[in-house]
């Protein structure tokens, strides 16, 4: 029998947060989102003072310092790096790995055989937290789906792991497990079901095979079969490539400027870049937007966006970051409050695609070799070491991060010194 395991880090950006700083063992604890707008990570403790995910930071203020609740501003660089670290480790026990979150991944365990299944998963489980001091659970099932759903149910059990090997184990499991808790459950699958009077994923499992089909499509009938054992999804080696990759923020405060906004703008522009060459992809058509805050009736609200043609192909941050800009100030109007801008690449081709025009004289080596130059200086030195000068430097605009730990794993001025 072929057996797939899904894990996932427990509370993911409070572990980091709580790994390089053990007094907030035991406290409340959250992470705010992006300009420190709303809680999307919580402790245990925060779970259980009724600190909701997605609540107001404004509203809550009150009640996290009741609570002496220790608050932090999303830390990326900490969280994406801590996240490799895990991968690496999960790497080793699988000959097949796919990332599926920054804090969480399938694995393929294969045809195991002559081996303790359940011993081999908790070595997993401990081995993982002795080499990252992260926290982990894993579910272990015949399918994704099951594995994702023993995952889950090894977290309401309150267990590091939960391997569902037999069939009585399964049907265990599955009988009184909420059906809106299902991987691939949405909202418009979950409302259909429960007027067909399914509560559980057993209930779900009773359904007929066509019906389900006819309700849910191609995908609900795979959830289906992988509900009853028999693998329709497949861990991919290779991440299917993007159809689109986009860099967007909201900025700290309305900004009216051309020149603040220009600055935002390319370093979006430089983002998206840097994600087309990880993926050695590049880009043919990209999009640029700014937007007012529609939540304000106050001001006048305006929402241009203008998509470019790439004249050639590529993922080079010179050429896009130019196009950027140009394109912005074709639809920058003075006059309004901008809340924020984002860029998104589209048309994206392998990057070893490329049609190459006859009469012109391009010359995409040089640009390809400028490119991997910033990429392996921002690699060694930190992200934004080397970059183009419309990215500008003291970033007025950037986001609100208040609460911003330290970056212990990619800043040599903010690793640990041992006393």
């Amino acid at each position: 029998m072929a057996v797939f395991a899904h894990v996932d880090i427990n509370n993911c950006y409070v572990s980091c947060e709580t790994l390089f700083n053990p007094t907030l063992k035991g406290r409340v604890v959250v992470v705010l989102s992006n300009n420190d707008g709303c809680v999307i990570a919580r402790s245990n403790e925060a779970k259980a003072a009724g600190i909701k995910m997605a609540d107001a930071e404004f509203i809550v203020r009150q009640r996290l310092k009741e609570l002496d609740a220790a608050i932090f501003s999303s830390n990326y660089a900490l969280y994406a790096d801590m996240s490799a670290r895990m991968m690496n480790n999960l790497a080793r026990y699988t000959y097949m790995l796919m990332v599926y979150s920054i804090d969480e991944a399938f694995l393929a365990l294969g045809n195991i055989s002559g081996i303790d299944l359940e011993q081999h998963v908790a070595t997993i489980s401990s081995n993982v937290m002795r080499d990252t001091g992260l926290s982990i659970t894993v579910g272990v099932g015949p399918t994704m789906a099951l594995a994702k759903l023993a995952n889950k149910a090894s977290k309401k059990m309150k267990t590091n792991f939960l391997v569902l090997d037999t069939e009585a184990k399964i049907n265990a499991v599955v009988k009184n497990f909420p059906i809106e808790d299902v991987w691939g459950v949405g909202r418009q699958y979950y409302e259909k079901l429960k007027e067909l009077g399914v509560v559980t994923a057993e209930d779900f499992r009773q359904l007929k095979a066509d019906l389900v089909r006819q309700q849910m499509t191609v995908q609900g009938w795979r959830l289906h079969q992988e509900l009853w054992g028999v693998p329709c999804n497949m861990i991919k080696d290779v991440a299917d490539r993007s159809k689109g990759i986009e860099s967007s923020q909201s900025f700290n405060t309305y900004q009216t400027e051309l020149a603040q906004i220009e600055e935002a703008a390319a370093m979006h522009a430089a983002t998206v870049a840097v994600k087309l060459r990880q993926q050695n992809s590049m880009a043919m058509m990209l999009t640029i937007y700014l937007r007012t805050n529609k939540h304000n009736e106050k001001h006048d609200q305006h929402y241009p966006s203008i998509t470019v043609k790439v004249p050639f192909a590529t993922n080079s941050t010179q050429q896009l970051t130019k196009i950027c800009v140009q394109a912005l100030r074709a639809i920058y109007q003075p006059g309004y409050n901008y809340l924020k801008t984002g860029v998104r690449a589209t048309g994206i081709i392998p990057a070893g695609e490329v049609q190459f025009n006859l009469f012109s004289n391009y010359d995409h080596s040089k640009q390809d070799a400028l490119s991997n130059l910033m990429d392996d200086i921002n690699t060694r030195y930190g992200r934004g070491a080397l970059r183009v000068a419309a990215e500008g430097y003291e970033k007025t605009w950037k986001m609100k991060q208040e609460f911003l730990s330290k970056q212990y794993t990619t800043n040599w001025n903010d690793i640990i010194r041992v006393k």
